[in-house]
């Protein structure tokens, strides 16, 4: 019985640990995409 409790407590206290970088990761990557093709598409003048 604490064995499963302990697993339910690892695996929700290492899922922040996952998932703030997972969607991190993905917002850097839209936005990396949008300021490497966008700026060519729309160049500064």
């Amino acid at each position: 019985m604490a064995l499963q409790l302990a697993a339910k407590v690892w695996t929700y206290w290492i899922s922040w640990f996952l998932l703030v970088p997972g969607l991190l990761m993905v917002a850097f990557t839209i936005i990396g995409y949008l300021v490497k093709v966008q700026s060519q598409k729309y160049p500064r003048k």
